[in-house]
């Protein structure tokens, strides 16, 4: 379960969030900071990250979710795709990709998105009926495109602040706002509609040893400080999730939703 809210669905994949961390490593004028504090024989230390004020006990959370990932999730997940061949893992992870296209479309209308909540709709729909319950990707072969989104996001276009950085147990990467977000987007999850617990349980297993495993690919990307590198990839993709995102000011994270215009497409 570690990684459901770690990348939170539809978090852009990790390679393709590889810019857009490199676009959150410290300004040149840090690094001047840096050589000339070390050359006058000073010792040099870095400015906190202004969105995680938390960092010392985000640091300790993070790694004893660090440890539960190493000895439980990490050797399940690789045990898991050596005994379940491709052609049985990719309409699992189809099955559940269709799920999330629900509460996105949801998510999409309360954004006042209808042209992407329409994509994700169509999707749900067409999966579910001609897809066998979602199993098989029908919709992407007559064009229909995922428009990935939460609550979060929802609570992002409405305007409520990120709040500060914080890691939870488990759960991993998260915001204030998108900790909050995480309760009413878990009444659109499939499992809380199952009346035996023992099913339910099995299925939100399976989603999180499915998603875990998807990941692996893209561990040996993850450079440097393991807390940092995930941290700012978290929340450069959730910033370009909600719009918020500017290559142009070096990612001010945090920034206000306020001054954001809404675009004549999504009225």
């Amino acid at each position: 379960m570690a990684f459901l809210q770690r990348f939170r669905d539809e978090r852009i994949g990790l390679l393709l969030a590889l810019p857009l961390v490199l676009t959150a490593l410290p300004a040149q004028a840090d690094y001047d900071q840096a050589v000339r504090a070390a050359n006058e024989g000073q010792r040099y230390q870095a400015v906190a990250h202004p969105n995680d004020p938390w960092e010392k006990l985000n640091r300790k959370i993070f790694g004893f979710n660090e440890t539960v990932d190493t000895y439980t999730a990490k050797p399940a997940a690789k045990a898991y795709r050596k005994v379940v061949p491709g052609f049985i893992r990719t309409p699992i992870g189809n099955f559940f990709d269709n799920l999330r296209d629900l509460r996105s479309g949801v998510n999409n209308m309360l954004q006042w998105r209808w042209r992407d909540a329409g994509q994700n709709l169509g999707r749900f729909g067409v999966n579910t009926t001609l897809g066998v319950g979602g199993l098989f990707d029908v919709a992407s072969d007559v064009a229909l495109e995922r428009r990935s989104s939460d609550f979060g996001i929802t609570l992002a276009r409405w305007g409520a602040p990120q709040g500060p950085y914080m890691v939870l147990p488990l759960l991993g990467p998260s915001t204030v706002r998108d900790t909050v977000g995480m309760i009413p987007d878990d009444y659109l999850a499939f499992r809380r509609y199952m009346d035996h617990d023992l099913t339910s349980w099995t299925v939100l297993a399976l989603y999180a040893l499915d998603l875990r495993a998807e990941v692996l690919d893209y561990e040996a990307a993850i450079s440097g400080d393991r807390y940092n590198f995930l941290r700012d990839f978290y929340l450069n993709s959730r910033a370009m999730a909600a719009g918020t995102y500017s290559a142009d000011d070096d990612f001010e994270f945090g920034s206000d939703l306020e001054a954001q215009e809404w675009d004549e497409d999504d009225w």
